[in-house]
């Protein structure tokens, strides 16, 4: 894993997003600080962003290629 460039809770407080300088999106158990997924790698650029949407369907990532990703937050799929 390359070092994280950027962090979100979800609203419910149980998952964090991160986005890493190796283009990788990963979701992490808050309360163990387990990887849940790591479905997102993209390796392409460096996630500047992420965000979990407000109902928590989907999680937001934003990339130095001036791009943003949808993913949905329970298939993990763009």
């Amino acid at each position: 894993m390359s070092g994280v460039t950027f962090v979100a809770f979800s609203q419910n407080g149980r998952l964090i997003v991160s986005g890493s300088y190796d283009g990788t999106v990963r979701v992490w158990d808050a309360v163990t600080g387990k990887v849940v997924s790591n479905l997102f790698e993209r390796n392409i650029v460096e996630i500047n962003s992420v965000s979990f949407s407000p109902n928590e369907r989907h999680i937001i990532s934003g990339s130095n290629d001036n791009t943003i990703r949808v993913w949905d937050a329970e298939t993990r799929e763009a």
